[in-house]
């Protein structure tokens, strides 16, 4: 009789039903055997549990909750877990047995060829989707736990470290980390940075495990590496991984980059989902013609789902399952998933609004992706259809259902790079759009069954309303200025249409994860807070407001009658594309409780400054991660300015001697920095005044900021003239676009411009000498950089020859520079009465170098630099911006989701009982 299971089981002894063939191998919780089970006559696997596991009662009870979750999935890529037993004294798990040969072994030495590296990739995300679509984190993912089969099927093994995704509010710490006699839990070169640091584990580590494995069959080699565990784990926390087409040439850079991506240090930056990466990768299989399209698996975590799939090519939508759409009280209550996918070359991204929308009864889907046009995605029809007045490619966003789902309103442009501002409303039936207002600053809100729009038109501004027939806008909420408010957006009516909840951003908060959502009574005008750190919040049919933080959603029980936030938050949804810097969020819920989401993750401003060389190698300036803009050397070159921006924008000034960071703006409403030759003022854009309108102070704050032409607006400053005499500046106007001008700094002479006509024009650049400006002109059709001389008249000399923006001259004089499609440029300029100019010829590519317009406060005209030079021209500096690749080609909705919310806040209270 077996009564110790610390001594291993020898060849054809018994275990209860089951007889033993011979080991497998080991793992962290006890040893696997090859055995047969007598009674349902089949070959199966045992692990048996080592026996201080099995005698602790809490990691025994720990480890048969886990093993009874892992045993509900029931998935292609994932072993079979049948049964967990116990048979004289002896704690054992049944498991599929799986013939085939581990990922370890398979892996050849230079790394697996494309087709079968997707192919393999896509199905462990599968495998990894469904587990955390049940709660379960596997924490222990690496090539000895993965085996492929003789017919290439991937199978994920060995859930023994896994454990239960515990849902808990997000400010507590949980105390439901499995240990193994109290060192880190998992295998060294395969851990994620949170878990070597002792935090707890989520989804997010087994993407960062999946990316080191998918680096290891791209490129035969680890991405960190190290001559013992300690020095491999120092390397996953303080090193950056190369990229895989580095190491290995023959894997393509798309490829590299998804890799690259599931690396981040930091989880909130890292790839954040399972099927995001999927489907990235099954995009990239596509692009490269590889036959790696496999059946998805189902993506539910609860209830019965019908397995029927029908992938729909044509309409570019894949059914998970397929259910009544009965809108009942007693309806068909099953939850039902499906993808909607976007038209090829369109994609949804973080924003100031969200771009898409439900309907109320939750029967239609409007989109409004990048490059447009609007979409109408009917669920009772195969196809998404361009809406009839909004079908031309264009930057549109905010849409939002009228309450019967017959119209749909949405604005064209964003209230930084557009001349014109349009809020419209269109039938979905046909016919032109129809201008209810124009706007400064738009955040979408809500549209009542008494026919008022709610939404945010200015900044800073409050909540104000408009009929759908058009007329005057009215005020609703108001900001309260002296707490240092900034702006109230994303207005949501509450059941009955007595209130409305909406995100407050105020003074002192770098990021919308800090806001906060009041609610405001429309008849007694009062408020009152109900969730500090939340942006984006809707009531949900279950009783909860959902909101989003950190690239997730979160719901907490609400009483709408009393305003009152009656339960602990819990987090619902991990993977949502939201922007710290406006706190937009890409979700949407019907009234009937189905949801609408574009699947990523959050981009709150994780940019670097860095100094590049003229060969392209970087180096980060020691300061941390922010939201830096538009960097600008003083003319000594002792100083920088530059602009962070948020939900408060301000400009610092940055000593390199001694390393420190001033605030010299503290109105949390202005913008791009640009010196004065003597390096005593800066010249900057600022909403004070309403809009945009340009303003200069000393940079030693001995005096207040003044505003520069009083007369203006829509203005920003891009350089100002050796002699300090003039400042060139973009315009936008309604009826031109974007224009060049000059304004004398000293008199009352009138602005007059340098480059005005129906073409975009913009980013007027004063040469050294004074002589000339450099700017960006798309008279050609596409963007083009030129000079001419200042202030005239004389020639008009094209400078790039394969599209260029973002113009800057070498403080020295001799060179210009600009960017054309990721590479920086340069061009030999003399700058004499008959200027001798090279041909364009490349630095470098660019990686992630944000240019003007690709930042959530992006520059007016034909973008602005996002750069500077050195003097001698030999280094850049650069911002560099983690947060470019966060974009979605694809919206998840879930019917019925009002139905699983209601099963989530159940587990929540649950285990918030049990801790």
């Amino acid at each position: 009789m077996i009564t110790d299971s610390s001594q291993p089981l020898t060849a054809n002894s018994k275990l209860g039903q089951f007889v033993i063939h011979g080991p497998l191998g080991a793992g962290g919780m006890g040893e696997v055997y090859e055995a047969e089970d007598t009674r349902l006559h089949r070959r199966v696997a045992l692990k048996v549990i080592r026996r201080d596991v099995a005698c602790d009662p809490v990691r025994r009870a720990r480890l048969e909750r886990e093993a009874s979750a892992v045993a509900m999935l029931n998935h292609p890529n994932i072993v079979t877990v049948h049964s967990l037993d116990e048979h004289d004294g002896v704690l054992f798990i049944t498991m599929e047995l799986i013939e085939g040969s581990t990922l370890a072994a398979a892996r050849p030495e230079s790394g697996f060829p494309l087709e079968q590296l997707l192919r393999v990739s896509m199905q462990l995300a599968d495998a990894l989707s469904a587990a955390h679509a049940n709660g379960i984190v596997h924490r222990d993912l690496k090539p000895a736990n993965i085996m492929l089969t003789r017919d290439g099927t991937v199978k994920v093994l060995d859930f023994g470290l896994s454990r239960l995704a515990v849902q808990h509010d997000p400010s507590e710490a949980t105390a439901d980390i499995l240990t193994r006699d109290d060192h880190l839990v998992g295998t060294a070169p395969y851990m994620s940075p949170e878990q070597i640091e002792g935090k707890d584990a989520d989804t997010r580590s087994d993407i960062f495990a999946l990316g080191v494995v998918m680096f290891e069959m791209a490129t035969g080699k680890r991405p960190f590496t190290g001559p013992t565990p300690l020095a491999t784990l120092t390397s996953i926390v303080k090193d950056d991984a190369p990229l895989a087409s580095a190491v290995n040439s023959h894997v393509p850079e798309e490829l590299a980059r998804i890799i690259d991506r599931c690396l981040v240090k930091q989880r909130e930056r890292r790839m954040q989902s399972a099927v995001d990466l999927r489907n990235q990768l099954e995009d990239l299989g596509t692009l490269k013609g590889a036959s790696v399209r496999l059946i998805r698996p189902r993506l539910a975590s609860r209830a019965v789902i019908l397995t029927a799939v029908a992938s729909i090519a044509a309409a570019g939508l894949l059914w998970v399952s397929l259910s009544s759409r009965s809108r009942s009280a007693g309806g068909d209550p099953r939850v039902t998933r499906f993808v909607v996918d976007l038209p090829k070359d369109t994609s949804i991204g973080a924003g100031y609004n969200r771009f898409l929308a439900l309907s109320p009864d939750g029967n239609q889907l409007a989109l409004t992706p990048f490059p447009g046009p609007v979409y109408i995605r009917r669920f009772d029809r195969l196809d998404l259809q361009p809406l009839e007045s909004a079908a031309s490619p264009g930057f549109r966003s905010g849409p939002l259902f009228s309450p019967d789902g017959s119209t749909l309103s949405f604005i064209e442009g964003n209230a930084i790079f557009s001349s014109r501002r349009p809020f419209y409303k269109a039938a979905l039936s046909g016919g032109a759009a129809v201008k209810l207002a124009d706007y400064d600053a738009f955040h979408e809100g809500d549209w009542g069954a008494d026919g008022w729009i709610y939404y945010t038109a200015s900044y800073p501004g409050g909540i104000v309303r408009i009929s759908d027939r058009g007329g005057k806008i009215e005020p609703v909420t108001e900001l309260d200025v002296q707490h240092g408010e900034r702006s109230h957006r994303f207005a949501h009516l509450l059941p009955g249409a007595n209130a409305l909840i909406y995100t407050v951003a105020f003074d002192g908060i770098s990021n919308y994860d800090d806001a906060r959502i009041d609610a405001w009574d429309l008849k007694t005008r009062q408020r009152k807070t109900l969730i500090t750190g939340a942006t984006s919040a809707t009531y949900a049919s279950s009783g909860h407001l959902v909101y989003a933080r950190a690239g997730k959603l979160f719901a907490v029980a609400f009483d709408p009658s009393r305003l009152e936030v009656t339960g602990a938050p819990f987090p619902v949804v991990d993977g949502v594309i939201m922007s710290g810097n406006t706190g937009a969020a890409q979700f949407s819920l019907s009234q009937r409780g189905d949801l609408a989401y574009a699947p990523g993750g959050a981009t709150d401003g994780h940019r670097t400054l860095v100094w590049v060389d003229r060969s392209g190698k970087a180096e980060p300036l020691p300061l941390p991660p922010a939201s830096y803009l538009y960097p600008r050397l003083s003319p000594d070159g002792r100083y920088l300015a530059v602009e962070i921006e948020g939900p408060n924008h301000d400009v610092y000034v940055y000593d390199f001697a001694r390393s420190i960071l001033t605030k010299i703006t503290t109105d949390g409403l202005s913008h791009d920095p640009v010196w004065t030759p003597d390096g005593k003022r800066l010249v900057f854009r600022s909403w004070q005044a309403g809009g945009m309108t340009m303003w200069t102070m000393p940079v030693d704050r001995s005096a207040p900021a003044t505003r520069l032409d009083p007369g203006g607006s829509r203005q920003s400053p891009v350089s100002v003239s050796p002699d300090g005499r003039f400042v060139s500046f973009d315009q936008k106007d309604e009826q031109n676009g974007d224009d060049a001008w000059v304004l004398p700094l000293a008199g009352d002479e009138p602005a007059q411009p340098v480059a005005r006509s129906r073409f975009d024009e913009g980013s007027a650049k004063f040469s050294p000498d004074g002589r000339w400006v450099a700017y960006s002109s798309a008279e050609s059709g596409r963007p083009q950089v030129y000079i001419q001389p200042f202030p005239g008249p004389g020639p008009k000399v094209q400078i790039s020859s394969d599209g260029g923006t973002d113009p800057m001259w070498r403080p020295a004089g001799g060179e210009l520079y600009y960017r054309s499609r990721g590479r920086m440029m340069a061009v030999s300029v003399t700058t004499s009465r008959t200027p001798q100019v090279s041909a364009p010829r490349q630095l470098w590519v660019e990686q992630k170098y944000t240019v003007g317009s690709g930042s959530s406060c992006g520059m007016p005209g034909v973008t602005s630099s996002n750069y500077d030079v050195t003097p001698d021209g030999q280094r850049f500096l650069m911002v560099r911006d983690d947060d470019l690749g966060v974009v979605s080609s694809r919206v998840v909705v879930v019917m019925n989701w009002a139905e699983e919310l209601k099963d989530l806040a159940q587990r929540a209270v649950s285990t918030r009982a049990a801790h």
